[in-house]
């Protein structure tokens, strides 16, 4: 497998974690009775800086940098800015909060289709 794959599937297995742990996060912030506030920020803390590690990754690798990245990364910022206005204003509109986290979904499918990596 040349590095080149490999980096490929890094990168998408980072992605992958990223919509997992938001999966989590959304499941926190929109259960009833809501778990305590310290458990919520310290997760939300460590996606977001999982977040910035895999760009951080992406934009360090060359051939790793292609447009069809973005779409994940902008629907992740979509879905961080929607959890935070849930959790933080305490907003009940968890259904635009669920889309956003639909479009990160979907944006991360396209990617594995993209990439040719089931």
């Amino acid at each position: 497998m040349s590095t080149n794959n490999e980096k490929v599937e890094l990168l998408l297995s980072y992605l992958s974690e990223i919509h997992t742990k938001s999966l989590t996060l959304y499941d926190l912030v929109t259960s009833r009775p809501r778990p305590e506030d310290t458990r919520i920020l310290l997760n939300i803390n460590e996606v977001f800086t999982y977040y910035h590690s895999v760009r951080v990754f992406y934009y360090s690798n060359s051939e790793l940098n292609a447009s069809e990245v973005h779409p994940f990364f902008k629907a992740f910022e979509d879905f961080y800015f929607e959890l935070k206005q849930v959790f933080f204003l305490e907003d009940e509109d968890s259904i635009l909060l669920y889309n956003k986290l639909t479009a990160m979904k979907d944006s991360f499918e396209q990617l594995t289709n993209d990439f040719n990596v089931l």
